[in-house]
């Protein structure tokens, strides 16, 4: 495979990926990266996690998402623990790592759903790109070469003209 067909491929992807992207009903499903260490050893940090937030039960053990709205009414963060138990006003949680309930009550509204599975090792990725150096390893480095590629490869076939036209 030469580099124009391996460009047209990328090309080719570029293109389909946003139309296969808008088939797959995504509002029910949310992935997420996770940042903290209170789900160890079942979600690490270097874990994706896919949430579904469609009409489902939520049971003892299940482990979910939520928004949870800190008393300095800053913007709410996503917390993502295992049901324990239930309250009058919600779900009782706790992270598997830590060694006492949480001190709040879950309200069924704030619950962005329910994980239904991990993709181990592509949060190490997510938060590898989203630093200085990954954003040169994996957009800007890839493109260079890329470009230097096209440029040797018409250089090569504006030679091959020239030759041709002798």
């Amino acid at each position: 495979m030469n580099t124009k067909d391996i460009l047209n491929l990328i090309l080719l992807i570029i293109l389909i990926a946003p139309l296969i992207g808008t088939m797959i009903p995504m509002d029910s499903i949310h992935f997420m990266t996770v940042m903290g260490t209170s789900m160890e050893p079942v979600i690490t940090s270097d874990d994706i996690i896919v949430i579904s937030s469609g009409k489902t039960s939520v049971e003892l053990g299940t482990i979910i998402s939520y928004y949870y709205h800190f008393e300095d009414n800053s913007s709410p963060s996503v917390i993502t623990h295992r049901v324990i138990g239930f309250a009058p006003e919600g779900y009782r949680t706790k992270g598997d790592a830590c060694a006492n309930a949480d001190n709040y009550v879950v309200a069924p509204e704030d619950v962005i759903g329910v994980m239904r599975f991990k993709i181990p090792y592509l949060g190490a990725l997510i938060h590898f790109a989203n630093t200085l150096m990954g954003l040169f390893m994996l957009v800007i480095l890839p493109a260079i070469i890329l470009i230097i590629q096209e440029i040797r490869y018409l250089m090569r076939m504006e030679e091959d003209r020239d030759e041709a036209c002798k």
